[in-house]
This record gives C-alpha cells, structure tokens and sequence, in this order.
C-alpha cells in the first residue's frame, strides 16, 4: 500500500533504533493487526506490528541506485544477525510460482540436451562423458540430489549424447496430410507456361493457408490478390471466395441454426442482424441476445463427407490383403455379426462428441460430433482427413442431445434405412450404412444418454450396481455389484418412464435413467456404448495410483523412478518426453500415461514400491496391456480374471475411497473387447486431436461453429489425393565397404555365404518400411535418441514357434526378398517375477510379456516376414526389460 506523506510526517521516528510509533486512533490505520507498507515518498520500507494502543515499525533507507534500479518491484531490505539482507515482494499465487518454475526446468532440460549434443558432434568421443545430462532435484532434498549421480548415471550420459530425431516422409507419422498426389489435374495452366493448373495451385495455397498457417477469410483473400498481381498477367487465380468454390465446382452444404440458450427455442432475426428469443414464456422474450446467450448448431452434410473420404481411399477398401491388426474392430464379433449377413459394400461408423472451451471470457464452449469409418485400416482411420464432422454445438450452456444431434441422426437413420451409391472414377459403388459404437467420456456419455453422472448412485450404463454414500464420495465396493446386465428394452422403459415422471421443478431419475436420448435411434443400449480407455486408464486410475505413490515411497526412490523414464528407449514414432516428474503427475498428458501403465511402469514398480504395492500393480498393467491388443481370446479371458483380483484386492492395499465408478467400469471391459475390439482401435486419443485441430479455426469471438464449418468445407474441397499402398522398400542405401559397417563386415558376409547368396546381388539399406511401419537400424539411429531397431520375431524349432529379440544392425534386399542381420539378445534366468508375489500363472505371464534381457555376441540373418513388433526398452538394475509395441502407430 503506498502510504501518503502525510501519515510518515504524523508519525514518531526513532533514528537511532529505526521504529516508527503512530496512534492506534489514525483513521489510515484503523482496524489492522498487520501491515506491510512501501512509503515510496521518503524511500523507505515499514513494518507495523500493533502493541497495545501503539503501532511500530522498523525503517530502512535503501541505496537510491539500487532502489531506483528495482522501482517497479518493490523492495524490502530486513536486517537478520545484524546483516542486511534485500529481497523482492512476491504477490503470485503457488500455482504460478509451480508454473514459473516448471517452465524454467523445461528449459534448463532442452538446453541441456542441446549443448551436449553439439559438444558431441564437434568434439571427439571423450566429449560425450563430459556432458551428461542435468537435473533439477531441489524438491527432493540434499539427500537424495547426493544419491542421485550414481543412478543410472551411465544411461544418462550416453543418452544426453543423442540428438532428436525429426521424422521423415518415409516414417508416415504425419497423419495431418494424406500421400502425394499421383496426377495433375486436368485444367487449364494458371498463366501460359506455367507447370501448375489452377485447381492444383489453389490447392496448394489453400492447403498451406488453411491447414498450416490459418489465416481468416479476409487475409486469405488479400494474399490472394497479391498473389495475383504479382503473377504474369493474364492468370486465372480467383480472388474470391465464390470464384474458388465454383472452381471446383462445390458449394458450402453446411446448414447453421441460431437458439436461445434460456428455452432453445429458434432466434428471431433483427433488421440489425441482431438476434432476439421469439419464445413468450421465455426470460430473454423479445430482449437482443448477447454471445453468451445464443446457441449456435451447425449441421454438416454426411453423405458428401463419406464419399469424399471413400474417393480417397477407394484403393484401399478395394484392396484384397488384410491390413487390419488381430485386435482391431473389424475382428470383433459386434463387426462379424452387422456385416456378415450382406454382400454389398459396407460403411460402418463409430461416433464421438466432447466439449472444449473456446473464448473463456465469454465462457463460450464448442462441443464437436465426429466420425470414424471402421472399414479403413489404422493408421489411415485416423487421419484427420479421414474424420467426419457431422454437427458443431457452440455456447455457454452444455448442449442437448435432442436439439442438437436430431438433423445429424435423421440423416444417419435415412442411409441406414435406404444406402448410398457413390460414382468413383467412373464405377457405381452401392453402400450399406451401419453404427459400430458411440464413445465419450464419462460426463459427455451421461450428458448425451440422458444418464446419472459418473458420482450418482446408478452411474453404471452396464449393470444394475447401485453406489453408496461413504462420507465423501459415492463409491462402488467390490463385494456389493449387481453385475446383472441393463438390456435396451429395459433402458428404453426406464427413460419413458423418467420422462412422464418429470415436472418443471424436479428432473425425475429411474434406475440412473433420466429421459430418453435420441441417440438411441441409431445405437443399442448398452452394446454400442463403449468406455473410453484414454478417460478412464489414462487420466483416470493411473494418475489416482501414482499419487497414492508419492505418499508411501521415499524421495530417493521417486527420484529413482524420473531417472528411469528420462532413460528409457523408444521408437522414433513415440512421441513422448517425461519433462514433468512422477511427483506432478497431474500434469502429464494422457500419453504419457499410457506409455507408463503399457511398457514402462511394470519395471518401475517392481524396482521402487513396495512388493505389496508393486504387486497389485503388476496385475493392472499385465490386464490393461493384454485388453489394449488382445492377440486371441485367451487374453481377453486371462485380463477378465485380473480385473476382478485387482478390484476384489484393492481396499487391502490401499483404502475403499479408491472404489469409484470409474474402477466399476473397469469390470465391463472385457466385454466391450469382446464386442469391439482392443481398447487402442476404440479410444478417444484421434478426437480429442481433431477437437484441439478445429480450435485453430477460430478467429474472433462470434460465430465461432460456423468459422469451424466452413473451413472443414474448404478442406474437405481441397483434399482429394488417392491413397495408395506403399509396397514394401528398403530406404537409405550403404555400401558394405561403408566405414559404418566395419565392425560387422566379416561376421555380415560369412552369415550371408553360409545361407547361399550371392554377395553381388545384394542390395543393403539402412531403414526398412512394411505398409504402415518403418523400422531403423542401429546404423540409422546412432545420432539420435530414438530406439526403432530392436525387434522380436519369431523362430521355429522343433516344429515351435519361439519369440526371440534382437537389434537390427542392417537390412538388405535379395531376390526381391528382405532379410535382417541382427544382434541376437539372450533370455536371463533373472526374472521380474522374483521380486513380487502373485499366483504362478500371473508370474508366467509377467515374463512372459516383460522379459528380461541381455545383448549377446551372437548375430543372425532372418527374412523380416518373421518380424512381429518393435520393442521398448527399459534398464532394470543391470539388465534391460523389453516390451513390445503391439501397436505401431496409435495415435499421440
């Protein structure tokens, strides 16, 4: 508080002892126990401290320079054992001091890693001992920053010694832009001489400005002008947007519908163009609505979305070899059992709908509904030119499914009903539309199914389990479930019931029921519901475990446990860095827990919790990995009998607060597997992508849903290129008398004369790619921090298949056949297993699934058909824990 001069001048100053005496009567000072005062007229700092009727106060005359230097941070100079001590007065909360200071690590950490990577690449060898990485361990204490250079002090070194690997187009990682075009278009040139017709120009530009910069209508136009007047003249670039959608022949078939947020009753339009409720039972009657108060929906064309996409990637539902993994949708009896009674060409699509904040001082919300066409093989489902987007919700109020989806699900309901036919280059294509399932979290689920919240007592939308109040939260105890299975027609009966039983003044609830959605046109309840394992794994248990971690392990061994992520080896395709600790695990991304809970935290645990602990915690990564990419039907069975171990054990290794709903539904996953597949084909990870893509359409504050429209229109235009198959290739070409090879030259070519080959026919490459997977070699990525070389495949003795691992050291092409040369890894009799206690079948899947291994001398030559995944690897004391990456490219 700046005080005036006239209160100092009142007041009594001591200079000899610095005090300040004023009456307690002062009408400035009235009322206070406390104060902290800058008198910025006489240059000094006070501090009030109330005795009796007196107030004192010790003043300071700091130096003018110093003072003057710090004007605009007030200082405060205290006096501690007879020394002056000046500090800055800091008035942020402790989340923003958190957020300053984790910012400032991130960058402490990237620097660091880029200094030792420069230092390696223009020093020799030695210099890669020197700069080992740093980390900031204050929070931990004295003790365990003394303790921490001798954990995984190697791995880090010779991590930090690595650059990062930047992905190419032969990695296929960038699933925000289709493959390249294999035609020009057949047009007119933009001007004469001119190696570009004009669709395939403004192709480019609107690719460019839309998908990459996102520039707003009118900077697209005025650079479009430009563009044009810089061009020789005549050109044909249109400089509208009316002359570029009749260019290629489009027109924009979204459809926008302005209601009242109060009653959801349509807008009346002004002769202002302002927007008013026409509604006369309505509070906002005849008023003009402001942003805040109007609900924006814009419906978009399915059909022309779904034959854009289908044009696309024609060759591909075309074509006769399966590209689908074992776990995928299509391998699921839901799909088996809706195609298998039709021969005609089929579109099954999945459904998903979340909200995000758009304007937060308007407080505006977008709530996006798109699509997924399961007849597409992953990753090219995926792609964001690949989702449909089929209505936009944009408003303060959340929205409801009645008013909001009902055009959408009527169109739906007419192609169920009747089909499409789509001419593609010429050839009628007849389609058979279907629903495969609708995903959402657990409050978007219960917002659109007209459900009891994921904390009411009937939350389950499985089984008849009913929760109870425990003092401060509904929880779900094991020894009390219903399992008994909800049915559609009993959901159906609940909903109308809940509907004659609702008033104005009370919504009425019927067994969890609260009305009846209109979704439920095109879905059955609960078979076409699915969890969502990004919400609910991801975001949800893993982050509720770790916590409970941080409060019974020591510091050392949490900072054991950050050495160890910051030391593990990934693919080139896993893009995650653990820059946060295990400590501030509410801010990891879903990703991040995802890569912990599947590869990573089965070693971590057993290595830092206790063997209770670390037990129970195998069993939940042993269950979520074997449902994530179940290979048969013995894992989903094996994960079912997990989950009830996990959640029947659960309060005797922590407490009963952890049996929430969101626990319950873990028990319902082995069903929906069953149904539909493993939890990575039926995830929300490519929505919750393309809700954070359709926020970079925004510009400005109004109309927010139709902006996001028009652009996926534009897009939708532009996107035309054919996908095609790569067929399988060798990149990155070596010669064998390259001084890379020579610590493999001899044992290469006496491998390659023992199996029969002709050394002059032999072509050798560095990287592989097989459809949608690109594998490195230990050649490739020795620059660089990414780990895409270690492989498990499969031998045959004795008539047994037999998984082995290995690191690629090279890849060659021979008779138009690949083969491998790699360093072999050799099975230890050390096993994970014998640092926990489980039953034996749990420890003999345990290593199964997460081995442990050490490099040996011996090396091989197979063909790459034998290969099965790429293979994360962990370092577990003084050996290596790999695990393999069932699914190559899910997305980030």
């Amino acid at each position: 508080m700046r005080v005036p001069r006239a209160l100092v001048e009142n007041s009594h100053i001591d200079v000899s002892t610095g005090q300040i005496t004023m009456r307690r009567s002062h009408p400035w000072i009235n009322n206070f126990n406390e104060w902290l005062i800058s008198a910025c007229r006489c240059n000094m700092d006070i501090k009030f401290i109330w005795t009796g009727s007196d107030a004192k106060a010790l003043v300071y005359y700091p130096m003018s320079s110093f003072f003057n230097e710090n004007r605009r941070s007030p200082m405060v100079l205290r006096k501690t054992d007879g020394i002056f001590h000046m500090y800055k007065k800091c008035f942020y909360s402790r989340r923003v001091i958190y957020r300053r200071k984790r910012r400032l690590q991130k960058i402490d950490y990237d620097r660091n890693y880029s200094t030792s990577s420069s230092a390696s690449s223009s020093s020799s060898s030695s210099s890669s001992d020197s700069g080992h990485e740093t980390y900031d361990v204050n929070q931990y204490g004295q003790n365990a920053q003394s303790i921490a250079s001798d954990i995984m002090t190697a791995s880090n070194k010779e991590i930090s010694a690595y650059e990062n690997y930047h992905d190419d187009e032969y990695d296929n990682i960038n699933i925000l832009n289709d493959l390249q075009e294999n035609a020009l278009q057949q047009s007119p040139p933009l001007y004469d001489g001119c190696r570009f017709s004009t669709i395939k120009t403004v192709k480019m530009l609107m690719d460019f400005l839309i998908s990459r910069v996102s520039l707003d209508k009118s900077n697209i136009i005025n650079l479009m002008k430009l563009i044009k007047m810089i061009l020789p003249v005549p050109n044909a670039l249109p400089i509208s947007w009316k002359s570029i959608m009749k260019l290629f022949g489009k027109v924009n078939l979204s459809s926008v519908t302005f209601k009242c947020s109060k009653c959801l009753n349509e807008c009346g339009k002004t002769a202002f163009n302002t927007k008013n409720c026409t509604n006369d039972r309505c509070a906002l009657y005849k008023r003009t609505l402001k942003t805040n108060e109007i609900v924006e929906i814009v419906n978009l064309d399915v059909r022309t979305q779904l034959k854009s996409i289908i044009t696309r990637n024609i060759n591909l539902i075309k074509q006769n070899y399966n590209l689908f993994p074992p776990s995928d949708i299509t391998s699921a009896s839901f799909y088996k059992s809706t195609t298998s009674n039709t021969n005609s060409n089929t579109i099954t699509i999945v459904l998903h709908t979340d909200g995000a904040p758009l304007v937060r001082s308007a407080k505006l919300c977008i709530w996006p509904c798109f699509g997924s066409i399961v007849e597409l093989p992953p990753p090219v489902r995926e792609y964001q030119t690949n989702i449909i987007l089929l209505a936009l919700w944009s408003s303060k109020t959340k929205p409801d499914v009645n008013v909001f989806l009902k055009q959408t699900i009527d169109d739906i309901e007419y192609l169920i009903t009747n089909g499409t036919t789509f001419y593609i280059n010429n050839v009628e294509y007849n389609f058979v539309v279907r629903t495969q399932f609708f995903l959402a979290d657990l409050p978007a689920k219960a917002l659109f199914l007209k459900t009891t919240s994921f904390n009411g007592y009937y939350a389950c939308n499985y089984c008849m389990t009913k929760g109870f109040w425990n003092g401060t939260s509904v929880i779900y105890p094991y020894n009390k479930n219903d399992l008994q299975l909800r049915t559609h027609r009993e959901f159906i009966a609940a909903a109308k019931e809940a509907e004659e039983k609702t008033t104005e003044k009370r919504l009425a609830n019927v067994q969890g029921v609260k009305g009846l959605s209109y979704l439920l046109r095109i879905f059955s309840y609960p078979i076409q519901i699915v969890l969502d394992y990004m919400h609910l794994v991801c975001l949800g248990h893993v982050s509720s475990i770790i916590k409970r971690w941080c409060k019974i392990i020591d510091k050392v061994d949490l900072l054991k446990i950050d050495n160890m992520l910051h030391s593990a080896k990934y693919p080139h395709n896993v893009h995650v860095t653990y820059t946060e600790s295990i400590m501030a695990v509410e801010f990891w991304k879903a990703k991040h827990s995802r890569l912990f809970v599947l590869y990573l935290g089965v070693p971590i645990g057993i290595s830092c919790l206790p063997i209770l602990n670390a037990s129970h915690w195998v069993v939940y990564c042993l269950l979520i990995k074997l449902l994530h990419t179940p290979q048969s039907g013995e894992d989903v069975n094996f994960a079912e009998k997990l989950i009830h171990l996990y959640c029947r054990t659960i309060v005797d290794v922590y407490d009963e607060s952890l049996e929430l709903y969101s626990l319950h539904a873990h028990l319902h996953l082995p069903s929906q597997v069953r149904l539909h597949g493993g939890l990575s084909t039926s995830s929300a990870f490519t929505f919750e992508s393309c809700i954070k893509y359709l926020k970079s359409k925004v510009h400005g504050t109004k109309h927010l849903a139709s902006q996001i429209a028009y652009w996926y229109d534009v897009e939708t235009m532009v996107k035309t290129t054919q996908i095609e198959i790569a067929v399988p290739c060798g990149i990155n070409k070596i010669n064998i008398q390259n001084e890379q090879m020579n610590d493999y030259r001899h044992t290469l070519m006496n491998l390659i004369r023992t199996h029969g080959q002709d050394l002059d026919n032999i072509i050798f490459y560095k990287r592989y790619k097989q459809l949608f997977i690109t594998f490195h070699t230990v050649l490739y990525d020795r620059p660089y921090k990414c780990r895409s070389y270690i492989v498990s495949y499969v031998t045959n003795s004795d008539g047994n298949d037999i998984l082995s691992y290995g690191n690629i050291i090279i890849f060659y092409q021979y008779m138009n056949q690949f083969f491998a040369f790699i360093q072999k890894y050799y099975l230890l009799r050390k096993k994970l297993s014998h640092s926990i206690e489980l039953p034996v079948e749990v420890c003999n899947k345990l290593d199964e699934m997460y081995p442990l291994l050490a490099l040996s001398n011996d090396y091989d030559i197979i063909p790459v058909l034998t290969f099965r995944h790429k293979c994360i690897m962990i370092q577990f004391e003084d050996v290596y824990c790999l695990s393999e990456l069932r699914i190559d490219f899910e997305h980030d």
